[in-house]
C-alpha cells in the first residue's frame, strides 16, 4: 500500500485521507465477507452460488454502478444507500476525494457494522456451526 500510495501522490499528484481509508476499508471488507459467506454456506454447489452472486449483483451492486455513471439522480442516493456496495462504494470515495458528508458517512459507517455484525451472528454462525457439526 505504500508503495501505490507513493506513486500515486508522485507520479499522478493524487492524496488520500488514509485515516478515513484504515476505518472505511475493514468495514466494507467485513460486511461483504459476511455476505460472502452467507452465499457460500446457503449453496449447493459452485454452480449455484455463482447464481445468487449474480442476483445480489444485479440488486445491489448495478444501482450504484449506475449511480456513479449518472444515470441514477443524486436525489436518490438515500434509497442507494441500502445497498451494501453503494454504501462501501460511498465511503471510500469520499475518503479518496476528502469531500465527506458526515450525515451519510456516519450512516454508512452504522449500517455497514450493523449488517456485518447481524449476518455473521444470525446467519454466519448458526449456518457454519451446523455445517461443522455435520461434516
Amino acid at each position: 500500500m505504500l508503495v501505490t500510495s507513493a506513486a500515486l501522490y508522485f507520479i499522478h499528484g493524487v492524496t488520500m485521507d488514509y485515516g478515513a481509508l484504515l476505518v472505511f476499508v475493514p468495514l466494507a471488507v467485513g460486511c461483504h465477507a459476511a455476505i460472502g459467506f452467507v452465499l457460500s454456506l446457503r449453496s449447493r454447489d459452485f454452480t449455484a452460488m455463482l447464481g445468487l452472486l449474480v442476483a445480489y449483483m444485479f440488486i445491489f451492486t448495478v444501482p450504484s454502478i449506475l449511480f456513479s455513471l449518472g444515470a441514477i439522480d443524486g436525489k436518490y442516493e438515500w434509497l442507494l444507500m441500502i445497498s451494501p456496495s453503494h454504501a462501501a462504494s460511498h465511503l471510500i470515495g469520499s475518503a479518496v476525494q476528502g469531500e465527506y458528508r458526515l450525515a451519510v458517512a456516519a450512516s454508512a459507517c452504522l449500517y455497514l457494522a450493523g449488517l456485518a455484525t447481524a449476518i455473521f451472528k444470525f446467519a454466519v454462525y448458526p449456518t457454519f456451526k451446523a455445517h461443522a457439526a455435520r461434516g
